[in-house]
């Protein structure tokens, strides 16, 4: 809100009575005229949430953890979302070529060279190289093609749940160091993803990882109980 006022100087003579000195006071009073800008304290308080560095379903799962309106199911419903469709991001292409190769039934004799190739044509990620590492080991170790894709699929989901995690605390962490964060805000938000982190369903986004399925929790993040309300400030 804008408030208007205009700025008056009233000076007040006034002798001091320990030093005997002349002590002037200026008092500064209002009226209609003047535009007054909201202070930083209010501007503080304007959506931290919505404003941090982060992409759109990941600030969403931020505002839903801190908000009470928004039940522990809705909150796992958030972050798992979030978390299939950053790795969808930039690993669609990818996902589908692994799930491709081999499909001919023709036997490979050197599947380590080949899944190599897989992954040496298509961009570089955090989860790309997480998944090339894993399939890899499982590869060299003698494991059946796709039993180390699933093998890899698992661990590379669980380093990008704790990259997920640290994101999101770090993203708030740097609201909260710039004054666009309260306390109590960050501390919520830290409990409240840790909690709701705990209760996501691997075994869901895995298989939505494997069927290339970005809207696998399409329906459930359409369940916003009390999340219009905006998150608690």
């Amino acid at each position: 809100m804008r408030l208007f006022g205009s700025v008056t100087a009233i000076r007040f003579f006034r002798v001091s009575q320990s030093n005997k000195s002349d002590i002037f006071i200026d008092l500064l009073t209002l009226s209609a005229s003047m535009p007054i800008l909201p202070t930083q304290e209010v501007t503080m308080t304007d959506g931290p949430f919505r404003n941090l560095k982060l992409d759109s379903r990941s600030k969403r799962f931020a505002e839903a953890v801190q908000n009470d309106a928004v039940d522990q199911k809705t909150r796992c419903a958030y972050a798992n979302d979030a978390i299939l469709n950053g790795i969808l991001r930039e690993n669609q292409a990818l996902l589908r070529a692994l799930q491709d190769y081999g499909q001919d039934g023709q036997l490979d004799l050197d599947p380590i060279a080949s899944v190599k190739g897989v992954f040496d044509s298509h961009p570089k990620s955090e989860f790309a190289d997480h998944l090339q590492r894993e399939v890899g080991l499982q590869l060299h170790e003698g494991e059946k093609f796709q039993a180390a894709i699933n093998s890899g699929l698992e661990a590379a989901l669980e380093s990008s749940i704790g990259e997920f995690r640290t994101r999101t605390h770090e993203a708030c962490l740097e609201a909260y160091g710039s004054r666009e964060m309260r306390k109590d805000q960050l501390d919520r938000f830290v409990v409240g993803c840790n909690l709701a982190l705990r209760g996501i369903d691997c075994p869901r986004i895995l298989k939505a990882l494997k069927d290339v399925n970005k809207g696998a929790f399409k329906k459930d993040v359409m369940k916003k109980e009390g999340l219009d309300e905006g998150p608690r400030m």
